[in-house]
């Protein structure tokens, strides 16, 4: 196995070395493999920035799924507000009035 190194020895924040091996099994060519090797600090703060990407992606779903919750909600309680409506003739803001005064009364008597 025969190993050569890039020319820079001391590769910066964006420089990576290169390492050129040539691996032959029995019976075949020989292929040509490289390998990177990466700044560890370069790959430190390559991988913090991907964790950062990963976790907005994950709170912007979330959110998604909040305002979806939400929505469903909203709809049910107009749905319910509705069908009271229509059986006692009390309009939405008369029943949250009622509801309002319920609580209230609860907490005064």
């Amino acid at each position: 196995m025969e190993n050569q190194e890039s020319s820079n020895p001391r590769p910066g924040k964006s420089q990576c070395m290169h390492y050129e091996g040539f691996h032959a099994s029995p019976g075949r060519e020989r292929k040509r493999k490289e390998v990177i090797m990466v700044d560890p600090l370069e790959a430190k703060r390559l991988a913090a920035k991907q964790m950062e990407e990963i976790k907005a992606k994950e709170r912007y779903q979330r959110r998604r799924q909040i305002e979806a919750i939400n929505g469903a909600w909203a709809m049910i309680g107009l749905t319910v507000g509705l069908i009271i409506e229509g059986h006692t003739g009390l309009s939405i803001p008369s029943q949250l009035e009622g509801y309002v005064s319920a609580v209230v009364g609860i907490f005064t008597k």
